[in-house]
Formats: C-alpha cells, sequence, structure tokens
C-alpha cells in the first residue's frame, strides 16, 4: 500500500470516523525502517550550514548622508540589500581593495 496523504486545516470538519482513525494514529510509532541513519559527518554539515545562514546584530557608523541615500533610492529593506552587498564584497576581494 502507498503513502496516502490528506492534508487537514483548522477549517476542515472532520467526521467522528476520521476523528478515531487519527487518535488511533497518536500511539502508533513512527517506522524509521527507511530512513539512513545520519552520521556524525553530515550532521556537523548541516550545523555548518545553519551557522552560516544565521545573521548577528552588527553595529557600523556612516555618515548621514550615506544612511539617507540609501534610505532614500532603496527604502524599507535597505539594511538587508547593504547586507547582501557585503555579503558579495566578500566573494569579490578586488572591489574591497579598491575601496583601501
Amino acid at each position: 500500500m502507498g503513502m496516502v496523504r490528506h492534508t487537514i486545516t483548522e477549517d476542515s470538519k472532520l467526521s467522528e470516523e476520521s476523528l478515531k482513525r487519527l487518535a488511533a494514529l497518536k500511539d502508533r510509532p513512527i517506522d524509521f525502517s527507511d530512513i539512513p541513519e545520519t552520521t556524525p559527518e553530515e550532521i556537523a554539515e548541516i550545523r555548518r550550514q545553519i551557522d552560516e545562514g544565521r545573521r548577528q546584530m552588527f553595529s557600523l557608523r556612516l555618515q548621514n548622508g550615506t544612511i539617507k541615500w540609501w534610505k532614500r533610492v532603496i527604502g524599507i529593506g535597505y539594511t538587508t540589500v547593504m547586507s547582501r552587498l557585503l555579503d558579495k564584497a566578500t566573494k569579490h576581494p578586488e572591489w574591497i581593495k579598491e575601496c583601501l
């Protein structure tokens, strides 16, 4: 028998039979036999990717004119665009060298 999927939302009207079947599933153990074990190396890689994707609060002093320009030109989300620009700059060290 293949996998049967049903989508249940908060607005779904469930029959008594459906409610009984759902209640019976609560005590049924989950079968993990078809899922391979995760190695310590895979877990380390997943953690690295999660940490890499996290954002960290950072304070930077900029001239008023620079901040006003970004707010005027980009508007809402200007700090996100600034963050993306800095991320791209890390992949293009020649950009950074031009500013030194």
